[in-house]
C-alpha cells in the first residue's frame, strides 16, 4: 500500500490536530470528510481536497478508504464505530471513546470478534516522559499516585461549550478531560478493580444547559493492590501554580512528577539522584504515524492503545460517574 485512503467523521474540534500533521505525509490521501454540519464538512474537504458528507454511512458505502478517524463528542458514540466494523474499515477514534456503558460494550465486542486494527487517542502514552516512567516502574511498582485536571469555569465563546458543559452529552470533566490522567494511571500501574468517587455541584452558575459537576474526587484501587486518586475541577477561576494538568506517582524507589499538558517528567531515586524529561510538542502526529504505520504493515504492536484498553479507561470513569450518583464504590469485574 503506498497511500492511505482515509475518511473523517467528524471535522470540529481535535480534529484540526490530527490534520496538521497527517497532511505533513507523503503516503497519506485524505479522501472524504463527514460533519453534520454541512458548511463544516464542505470547508474542510476543501481545504484539503477530498468530497464531503453529512452521512458517515453515506461515506463508507461509496468510498474506498483504508480507514477512517471517529472524531465526535462522547454522546455521539456508536452508529460510526459499528458502521466501521461492518464494513471491516480500521478506525482510529478519540478519547473518550463515550458515554454510554452500554454502547462501548457492544463496539467492544464487535472489535474483538471481527480482530479489528483500531487506536484510540490517548496521546500521553506515546510521550517519552511516559516511557521512561514505564521502564522504571516496570521493575519497581506503584504504590500511590494522584493527580488530575485544575481549571476555570466553561467559557460562554468555546466552540465545544454546547455540549461539553452538559453532564449527560460530554459525561462530565472526569469523562471527557480527565481521562487523560485516568489512562496514564491505568498505562503506569495496571488494571482497575474498584472505584469511589464523590462531586461538588452548585457553585458554577450563570452558564445555560450547564449541569457538570464543578469538581469531583474519584479513588481507584488497582488489582496489584496500589491506588490513586483523580481530582477534576472546572471551577476554579483563580490563577495558581497548583493549577492545570499534574500526575504524581510513588513507588518504593521512585517519585515521579508529571506536570503539563505535554506532560513533562520529573523523576527522583531513592539515593536522592534527579532527571527531568520534556514533553514533545507533536505528539498527535506521532500516534498518527504509528496508526498509518500499522494499516500499512498490518504490524500492531506500535499501537499502545487499541479499542479494547480505551474502552477500559472509560469504564473507569463511567464507574465513577455511578459511584457519584449512589455513593458507593463500583466494582469492576
Amino acid at each position: 500500500m503506498e497511500r492511505v485512503r482515509l475518511g473523517f467523521i467528524g471535522c470540529g474540534g481535535i480534529a484540526q490536530n490530527h490534520f496538521t500533521g497527517l497532511t505533513t505525509f507523503d503516503d497519506v490521501e485524505m479522501a472524504a470528510f463527514c460533519d453534520l454540519r454541512e458548511d463544516v464538512a464542505r470547508q474542510t474537504a476543501e481545504k484539503f481536497g477530498g468530497k464531503a458528507y453529512t452521512s458517515h454511512d453515506r461515506m463508507l458505502a461509496e468510498q474506498q478508504l483504508d480507514a477512517v478517524y471517529i472524531i465526535l463528542p462522547p454522546f455521539a458514540h456508536g452508529p460510526a464505530e459499528l458502521a466501521a466494523i461492518e464494513r471491516k474499515i480500521p478506525f482510529f477514534v478519540e478519547k473518550p471513546v463515550g458515554n454510554d456503558p452500554s454502547v462501548l460494550g457492544e463496539i467492544a465486542g464487535a472489535v474483538r470478534q471481527a480482530g479489528l486494527l483500531t487506536s484510540v487517542g490517548y496521546m500521553t502514552r506515546y510521550r517519552q516522559s511516559v516511557q521512561v516512567a514505564k521502564k522504571l516502574l516496570a521493575g519497581d511498582p506503584a504504590v500511590m499516585a494522584y493527580g488530575g485536571w485544575i481549571g476555570g469555569a466553561p467559557q460562554m465563546s468555546a466552540p465545544i461549550h454546547g455540549w461539553w458543559v452538559v453532564k449527560e452529552k460530554s459525561g462530565g470533566q472526569l469523562v471527557e478531560q480527565t481521562t487523560h490522567t485516568v489512562d496514564l494511571a491505568r498505562y503506569l500501574m495496571g488494571d482497575a478493580v474498584e472505584v469511589w468517587a464523590a462531586a461538588a455541584r452548585g457553585y458554577v452558575k450563570g452558564i445555560p444547559t450547564y449541569t457538570n459537576d464543578d469538581a469531583s474526587l474519584c479513588t481507584v484501587r488497582f488489582a496489584s493492590g496500589a491506588i490513586a486518586t483523580f481530582y477534576s475541577a472546572c471551577s476554579a477561576d483563580a490563577p495558581g501554580d497548583s493549577k492545570g494538568v499534574h500526575f504524581n506517582v510513588y513507588s518504593r524507589g521512585h517519585t515521579l512528577e508529571f506536570s503539563g499538558w505535554d506532560q513533562s517528567l520529573k523523576v527522583w531515586n531513592a539515593e536522592g539522584w534527579s532527571r527531568d524529561v520534556k514533553g514533545e510538542p507533536d505528539i498527535f502526529k506521532k500516534e498518527d504515524r504509528i496508526f498509518l504505520d500499522a494499516i500499512k504493515t498490518g504490524d500492531r504492536s506500535a499501537i499502545l492503545c487499541d479499542y479494547e484498553d480505551g474502552y477500559q479507561t472509560s469504564r473507569v470513569t463511567l464507574a465513577a460517574n455511578e459511584s457519584m450518583e449512589t455513593g458507593r464504590p463500583v466494582a469492576l469485574s
